[in-house]
């Protein structure tokens, strides 16, 4: 009977820390992606403001 509630603990508990380990990882991936997220906003407001800046550059060549 103590080896089976033994085996029932360490079973029990590696479960857990599996499930720790891949909230874990889960959470590094959502931080990696909300990361490469700001990075795609940022580039995307960097080429609007170089084409809003070009069309400026048009208007006052063709003034």
């Amino acid at each position: 009977m103590d080896i089976y509630i033994a085996s029932t603990i360490i079973v029990a508990l590696s479960l857990l820390y599996y499930g720790y380990d891949k909230k874990k990882s889960y959470e590094l991936k959502e931080k990696e992606l909300e990361l490469e997220h700001k990075k795609l906003e940022l580039e995307i407001m960097k080429l609007n403001k170089d084409v809003q800046t070009n069309n400026d550059e048009r208007k006052d060549t063709q003034d």
